[in-house]
């Protein structure tokens, strides 16, 4: 039996990445597919770079699961618990994506113990859908 893990170290990667070159002007447009069949869309724009959209595609859930806009019921909520003010669900999500993720920057502790913890919770996303 294989056992997979429910987070995305590529996301994880890519948040830590950002966190750390906020200062530097780079502009990131990346579309992925995890093993289980989630799909990612993570973009930052130029414009302004302490803005960064997620986007996440969920596989088809079982017959029996209750959805509420899309996701599991209970997800909206378990996500804004997780992840407080700096993450902002966008509704409607991005056409194909079940769920679209604002996440601000600058809306931080300026502690960096504590950015680091916040944004590795985050590539813990599929956990709550």
């Amino acid at each position: 039996m294989i056992l997979l893990q429910s987070q995305s170290r590529f996301l994880l990667q890519t948040l830590l990445n950002r966190l750390h070159d906020l200062d530097k002007g780079v502009e990131l447009d990346y579309h992925w597919v995890e093993f289980d069949d989630v799909r990612y869309h993570i973009q930052v724009s130029m414009k302004n770079p302490h803005l960064l959209l997620l986007s996440v595609s969920l596989p088809a859930p079982p017959p029996e699961t209750i959805l509420f806009g899309g996701l599991p019921f209970g997800a909206i909520e378990a996500i804004k618990s997780a992840y407080g003010t700096a993450v902002q669900i966008l509704d409607p999500p991005r056409d194909g994506y079940n769920l679209t993720l604002k996440l601000n920057f600058s809306k931080l502790p300026p502690d960096e113990e504590y950015k680091n913890a916040s944004w590795r919770r985050l590539h813990l996303l599929e956990k709550w859908c």
